[in-house]
């Protein structure tokens, strides 16, 4: 029996889509095409769900099942009445439907939604005097309409709440980066585990645990209980199983990985909302957390990689800011010669404020503000 692949399109944050790629390559994707915050790739349902499963830098996962072009209103509204609607719904099946439109002869993304819905409604109504319910709070299928000028794609979200909800997670206060943000940092920095990986500011832990989870080989999504396409009408639980029970036998064990994972931060109260993180995470035999100001660290001897997310820096708050670069200039002076130190942050101007040069940088757009990786 012939295996059926579809077109799937994975988004992330700009400046990962070529780690994303990679990703997708190294799990047999074909057709990996990167393009501004979203990577295009073609598979069949096993990968579709071993991709939501394992990728450390997608934030969500789309199945595109349909695909065309129209030169009139009339001829878009056909097409979609055209399409066999109960491939993927029925009158049980809840849906919600959401519509991202350029095209001016359309109307507003809100008209066609509306028209839409009533179209798809209109479609079960004829065969069983029936409709599927639909602007629901938890939806059984989500529904994308991409319309671009004169092309139309329908994607369905197979991921539910974005990728980045580990699931690890239980305190976030002293640390703002997101989970398939910091599992980028990690990539980003070359990082292959063959190297202690420190973390001098650790926050919450998030840096940690992703380095962690990374090194072991364990799924990103380990510890994460629902995906969209749970819901769907070809959801094939046995299939699940084996994508679960397949990346269990690659996780690696204790001893396996011969490197330390260490974090520090100078707060007391990070340092144990990142050993609850880790915990949750099961990974407190791998990783180690202590309460240590950053400028006072000598790293372990031999090969360190170093990320450093330091505080955000607000340039009118003067003695703050010459506080965190001191910290981090101190830090650098002690270590530099034995360790490979990156430097994470939105201010551009460390580099000159702390008198050093930058051997590589890596650009990450987060909340629409330019974030800088350097390498020292």
């Amino acid at each position: 029996m012939e295996v059926e692949t579809f077109k799937m399109i994975a988004t992330t944050f700009e400046g990962l889509e070529d780690v994303l790629g990679r990703e997708l390559m190294r799990m047999g994707a074909d057709d990996v095409n990167t393009e501004p915050c979203t990577v295009t790739f073609t598979g069949d349902k096993y990968l579709l769900y071993e991709a939501n499963y394992e990728l450390r830098t997608a934030l969500k996962i789309y199945k595109e099942i349909l695909n065309f072009s129209f030169e009139s209103k009339e001829e878009f509204y056909e097409k979609l009445k055209e399409y066999r609607w109960s491939k993927i719904l029925n009158i049980y099946k809840s849906f919600n439907l959401k519509v991202v439109s350029n095209n001016n002869q359309l109307g507003e993304a809100s008209a066609i939604e509306q028209q839409v819905k009533d179209l798809i409604c209109e479609y079960f109504n004829l065969k069983s005097h029936k409709t599927p319910p639909h602007d629901v709070a938890n939806p059984s299928v989500v529904i994308d309409i991409n319309i671009n000028e004169g092309n139309c794609s329908l994607l369905l979200d197979s991921t539910g709440e974005p990728l980045s909800k580990r699931g690890y997670r239980i305190t976030s206060g002293f640390d703002p980066l997101d989970e398939v943000y910091a599992a980028g940092l990690v990539q980003l920095s070359g990082w292959k585990a063959n190297t202690n990986f420190i973390d001098p500011m650790c926050g919450s832990g998030t840096l940690l645990i992703e380095a962690a989870m990374f090194a072991y080989n364990i799924p990103s999504q380990v510890s994460r209980e629902n995906f969209g396409f749970f819901t769907w009408r070809d959801f094939d639980a046995d299939m699940w199983k084996d994508i679960k029970s397949d990346a269990k036998v690659r996780i690696k064990h204790n001893g396996e990985f011969a490197y330390k994972i260490l974090g520090y931060d100078i707060s007391e109260q990070a340092t144990k909302a990142a050993g609850q993180n880790i915990k949750k995470a099961i990974l407190d035999k791998y990783i180690n957390v202590f309460t240590a100001a950053a400028k006072d660290l000598q790293l372990p001897d031999g090969n360190n990689t170093v990320i450093l997310d330091p505080p955000a820096i607000d340039v009118y708050k003067k003695e703050e800011t010459k506080n965190i670069i001191a910290s981090i200039s101190q830090l650098m002076k002690k270590n530099i010669k034995t360790s490979k130190i990156w430097l994470h942050s939105d201010y551009k101007e460390f580099s000159k404020a702390l008198g050093l040069n930058v051997q590589k940088e890596h650009i990450i757009v987060k909340n629409g503000k330019e974030c800088f990786l350097q390498l020292f």
